[in-house]
């Protein structure tokens, strides 16, 4: 079972709420009531992480993405798929798609009744507003309206909460 090897394996960020890898860095402050785990799933940066293996993405070129977030408040329970790029969203995109699609049906295989909300998180320095919107769709036939975000925020916090982020206004004079 996925959950089995990312708590026992060196995946596991105990304590840790954050994550950087290569000036791109997401974080998450915890509420009361939550429970929120980050597991540091890419081998590339974590080599002691063999959880690429266990979803049969150690194939030559298969894309995994960077964090997997287990996030619990009441009944609860969302996994969400983190990707931290300084550029190239459509990578990021394959990545968390990727992943995703893996450890769905690992899962079914191991115990189909588990229920969970997947979630995806692209963090990235840099981004147009047409490239977003083409990958967002993207994005939104695989996890769901509402459950995907490509932001340059580096705070989970409110995604992982579904509270809707403010439209830029205009200036107060």
């Amino acid at each position: 079972m996925p959950f089995n090897t990312l708590l026992l394996s060196c995946c596991l960020l105990p304590g840790k709420t954050s994550l950087k890898e290569n000036g791109v860095e997401v974080s998450l402050q915890p509420a009361s009531g939550e429970t929120i785990l980050f597991f540091h799933i890419d081998e590339k940066s974590n080599p002691n992480c063999k959880f690429r293996k266990l979803l049969g993405l150690d194939r030559e070129g298969m894309k995994i993405c960077d964090l997997i977030v287990f996030y619990a408040k009441d009944n609860e329970k969302i996994i969400c798929f983190v990707e931290l790029k300084g550029g190239d969203l459509k990578t990021a995109k394959e990545q968390v798609i990727n992943t995703y699609i893996h450890f769905k049906n690992v899962l079914k295989k191991t115990d189909p009744s588990l229920r969970f909300t997947p979630k995806t998180y692209i963090k990235s320095n840099v981004s147009g507003p047409q490239e977003t919107g083409k990958y967002q769709e993207e994005l939104n036939t695989e996890f769901g309206e509402g459950n995907c975000r490509i932001s340059k925020n580096s705070d989970l916090g409110a995604f992982l909460r579904n509270i809707k982020p403010q439209p830029p206004g205009k200036r107060k004079k």
